[in-house]
């Protein structure tokens, strides 16, 4: 499960749990990523904040593990080449909120994804699965999580604007933006 991760919160960690029992896998990848090829339009917290929120989100969870993102790249196809060469024995999968369906064709070498790695689509909040396989991504399959309405932009805001976002990241993540005075105003 890559992304941003910027800031990390507690639905991330309910898709990613639901995720993995759908699908019976074995435990989670987390990947912040470096850089977004898609969101040039703020800038994000630096990637050492982010990974260590990630950290300190997952810490707990024996099944979630923590990778750092293989290069300056960005781009997808190459973070599952490195997955794949990392982890030879595994069978790995790429999961996706269903907000990202529509951008999808947008992604680098999107069609080489698509062939290379099975793909799982998890429903987000606001954004509902394409009513026929034909509008999902080729082969992807769809894992209903609870949802909830919480999204990094929103936290974002909030902490801007001195709001509190306790019960919306784990306490660690919490006490880690505040101590580094990420997002402040």
């Amino acid at each position: 499960m890559g992304g941003t991760f910027d800031p990390v919160h507690l639905g991330h960690l309910v898709m990613a749990e639901s995720v993995m029992q759908s699908v019976n896998a074995d435990g989670m990848l987390f990947v912040p990523a470096k850089a977004h090829p898609l969101k040039t339009v703020r800038s994000l917290c630096p990637y050492r904040d982010r990974f260590d929120m990630v950290a300190a989100a997952i810490r707990g969870n024996d099944r979630f593990r923590l990778e750092k993102s293989p290069g300056d790249s960005g781009y997808t196809i190459d973070l599952i080449d490195y997955l794949c060469n990392r982890y030879l024995r595994a069978d790995l999968f790429l999961v996706v909120g269903s907000d990202i369906v529509a951008e999808f064709s947008q992604w680098h070498k999107h069609e080489e994804i698509e062939q290379n790695i099975k793909i799982v689509v998890a429903a987000r909040p606001g954004y509902r699965f394409p009513s026929s396989r034909r509008g999902l991504l080729r082969g992807a399959e769809r894992v209903m999580i609870p949802q909830y309405q919480l999204s990094s932009s929103d936290i974002r805001e909030r902490l801007r604007a001195g709001l509190s976002i306790r019960y919306m990241v784990p306490e660690g993540v919490r006490r880690l933006i505040k101590a580094r005075g990420l997002y402040a105003a």
